[in-house]
């Protein structure tokens, strides 16, 4: 971990170059502050101006996008493409530039970006979640848990809180690895966890419902985690298949 600068602006801070256990891209995370945005700053920090589509939205939302975007174009720049746009696509999904992909997260004043070579990954998916509340947590357990993962958080009425929010990113996470292959939305009873080693910050889905037909039921997903004090983030991330020799 690189931190690279204190302060880009008020709205951006503790811009940081991260290293990702297995991930052979580029990933920044960064701190803003919504209070500190300015729509005349965003040229600087992006190299264009707004996109259209946003001139009208919510300072959170204008704060979240704008901040994910400079830390895509740092890494980007960092993996030498010759441009780094990245457009709005379907449902507001990231449209990467021609032989990279990459996955973009927000919370709580709090973003990070990781980007790859094409040639290097075939799906990325990227996420951090600030913990849930325990009522939170048991509210919307029934919509992210099938009923095999509810010994993975203790039990239904009362949910440990931190492996909820684990096992929610590590499904946001999928969502976005698979969402420019699938191509339409997905719940998350689309896939099950299946092991959870604490020791190595891995985990690992299965698919029990099929998503198409490169995509069937018992299709598995590796992945890492880190948990941190008020925060866990996921990754998962397919490799290119290597041709036969």
């Amino acid at each position: 971990m690189t931190v690279l600068s204190c302060a880009i602006s008020p709205f951006i801070t503790d811009l940081t170059k991260k290293y990702l256990v297995g991930f052979h891209g580029a990933c920044y995370h960064c701190n803003f502050d919504p209070e500190g945005y300015l729509d005349s700053n965003v040229k600087y920090l992006l190299g264009e101006n707004l996109h259209a589509s946003l001139t009208r939205a919510v300072i959170k939302r204008k704060s979240e996008f704008v901040a994910g975007r400079y830390l895509a174009k740092k890494a980007l720049i960092d993996l030498g493409a010759n441009t780094t746009q990245v457009a709005i696509g379907e449902n507001r999904a990231p449209v990467w530039p021609n032989s990279f992909i990459g996955s973009i997260s927000h919370s709580q004043g709090f973003a990070i970006c990781a980007v790859a070579n094409t040639s290097d990954i075939k799906r990325i998916g990227l996420d951090v979640e600030n913990y849930l509340e325990a009522k939170v947590a048991k509210d919307i357990l029934p919509t992210v848990l099938i009923e095999s993962e509810y010994p993975w958080v203790g039990t239904k009425n009362n949910p440990n809180p931190q492996v909820f929010t684990l096992i929610f990113s590590a499904k946001e996470s999928l969502f976005k690895a698979l969402y420019p292959e699938v191509g339409h939305y997905f719940d998350f009873d689309v896939a099950q966890i299946k092991t959870i080693d604490y020791q190595t910050g891995k985990f690992s889905l299965q698919l029990v419902q099929a998503l198409g037909p490169t995509l069937p039921v018992g299709t598995c997903f590796d992945g890492i985690f880190e948990l941190h004090e008020h925060q866990v983030l996921t990754l998962i991330v397919s490799q290119n298949d290597v041709p036969p020799a």
